[in-house]
């Protein structure tokens, strides 16, 4: 799942994912994700930390308790999202499409990216 609240943004995130044979659902905000959560569809999530109008804490917190693993793919500082998340994957925006990949195929291969203290 691609949570992303820039539609365009969430496409070029999907598309070599698509490429590459993953199914890849996009929520562009949290109730949307929720609702993909709600219906046990999400194996991974790739999830903006600047989420427009909403905070990303109630979305990890569930994606935690789901044993989702998640990074947060984003243009905030590594600094600032271990502020909130200490032991968070995060993917620096803009990265490449091979970078993604990899990013995502060891996360489907190691979950547990991110442990609830």
């Amino acid at each position: 799942m691609v949570v992303e609240t820039n539609y365009l943004i969430a496409s070029v995130i999907e598309a070599p994912l698509l490429n590459a044979g993953y199914r890849v659902i996009i929520a562009t905000d949290p109730d949307e994700a929720f609702a993909f959560l709600d219906r046990k569809d999400v194996h991974l999530a790739l999830i903006d930390f600047r989420l427009q109008h909403a905070e990303p804490e109630g979305l990890v917190a569930r994606l935690t308790q789901q044993g989702i693993p998640f990074i947060f793919c984003t243009a905030a500082s590594r600094e600032e999202v271990f502020e909130h998340f200490p032991n968070a994957r995060v993917m620096p925006k803009p990265f490449s499409d091979q970078d993604l990949l990899a990013a995502v195929a060891t996360l489907a291969i190691a979950p547990g990216a991110y442990q609830a203290e």
